[in-house]
């Protein structure tokens, strides 16, 4: 069962935090959580983001302007992809610890990470996505 979400995103780099605003859809199948909104971001244009995630790793795909595929598993550094109408760009990112305090896909899920764009350092990021019903309905 798809139910409404307003989510908070919270970004940490090199010492700036940034907060967006988002709403989305929150969905459970196949012992996977989904959650899926349009990016905030003017800078992304139009472009969709899903969030999947489980026990063992997070998961961020994006459609439309920007369509990109990241992995993200504690410990583990994995590759993926950015791509802009202007090109494309292989990413590796290093992640250094997932943290989960979701009740049923409510609540908070955080992970930080160093990125790598065609292998060079890009930086240290933290993302907290905060979940919470949507009761505006």
């Amino acid at each position: 069962m798809k139910r409404k979400v307003r989510i908070r995103i919270e970004s940490k780099q090199a010492g700036q935090a940034h907060i967006q605003h988002a709403q989305g859809e929150l969905y459970h199948m196949n012992d996977s959580y989904y959650l899926r909104y349009a990016e905030p971001d003017s800078d992304m244009g139009r472009t969709t983001a899903t969030v999947k995630w489980d026990d063992e790793q997070v998961k961020v795909i994006r459609h439309g302007d920007v369509e990109s595929d990241l992995t993200f598993r504690s410990g583990t550094r994995t590759a993926g992809t950015y791509a802009l109408p202007q090109g494309r760009m292989q990413l590796e990112v290093a992640t250094h610890g997932i943290e989960r305090k979701l009740s049923d896909g409510i609540g908070s899920l955080a992970w930080s990470y160093d990125m790598y764009a065609d292998g060079v350092h890009a930086g240290r990021i933290r993302l907290r996505l905060v979940i919470e019903e949507d009761r505006t309905e």
